[in-house]
């Protein structure tokens, strides 16, 4: 589970870092260079569990952050211009150290799960067929003579 949240977050944060760079010229811009990188990640986002509301929520983060940022236009032109989600994780590394940080910050905090909210359970080990027999049954119970039977031989 926490490797999928690993692999989820960096997905998030290369669409939306990689297509908030460049911001500082046209809010416009901004807009089209994350709605452009989010489109180019949205399928290995959805075949993550990705619903279409947290993905609405990483673009406004996205946006707010190229904006707010400042994001350099020439990096904004690189997520437009983006013909893969690897070529929009290469205008990411474009970004300052700082850039960087603040938009990861920001997409890692919108993956925390709710305060108070529990993780889905992991699913159990499989343990062969005694697992599925009841407490109780004759399949749970060990067989007359084994180790573990109260009858002596």
């Amino acid at each position: 589970m926490r490797r999928m949240m690993n692999k989820l977050s960096f997905v998030f944060l290369a669409a939306l870092s990689v297509a908030a760079l460049g911001c500082k010229k046209k809010g416009a811009d901004c807009d089209k260079a994350i709605d452009h990188s989010m489109e180019l990640s949205k399928a290995d986002m959805q075949k993550m569990g990705e619903d279409d509301a947290t993905i609405a929520k990483m673009r406004a983060i996205g946006v707010d952050h190229c904006k707010s940022d400042k994001w350099a236009g020439d990096v904004v032109q690189c997520m437009i211009d983006a013909k893969t989600e690897a070529d929009a994780q290469g205008c990411y590394k474009k970004l300052t150290p700082e850039q960087q940080t603040a938009m990861n910050n920001a997409a890692m905090e919108a993956m925390k799960p709710p305060a108070g909210a529990t993780p889905p359970p992991a699913p159990a080990p499989d343990m062969g067929s005694a697992a599925a027999a009841p407490a109780g049954s004759a399949a749970a119970a060990p067989a007359a003579g084994s180790a573990g039977s109260s009858t002596a031989p």
